[in-house]
């Protein structure tokens, strides 16, 4: 696989805010670091269930392996932001699956 980092990525930590886990104690608000990334998947689902319709878009990204990057960051890719739900550490670098919904006109 070629992992060219070109991509630009945005990362934002979340702050004041804290669940049972205490995933968001230590963050500090605001933009966290500017990185150049990859993409390497996009999936679309929708739900139908509501009006307007929303979509899911889901991205798998790949960023240098030394990124300061954790679950819950806020990420903006393409003027679009997106919450990191997983992240999982590869041999050279470091894959991210990102989420966010979308309402149908502005996909």
């Amino acid at each position: 696989m070629n992992h060219r980092f070109k991509t630009p990525l945005t990362v934002y930590r979340v702050g004041n805010k804290r669940d049972d886990n205490n995933l968001f104690d230590v963050r500090e608000p605001g933009q966290s670091t500017t990185l150049k990334c990859h993409l390497i998947k996009t999936e679309i689902s929708d739900k139908t269930d509501t009006k307007p319709v929303m979509y899911i878009i889901k991205k798998t990204i790949g960023v240098p392996k030394s990124a300061d990057v954790q679950i819950s960051d806020e990420i903006v890719l393409s003027g679009r932001r997106y919450l990191v739900i997983d992240a999982n550490p590869r041999r050279y670098w470091m894959e991210l699956l990102a989420s966010c919904e979308v309402k149908g006109n502005d996909r």
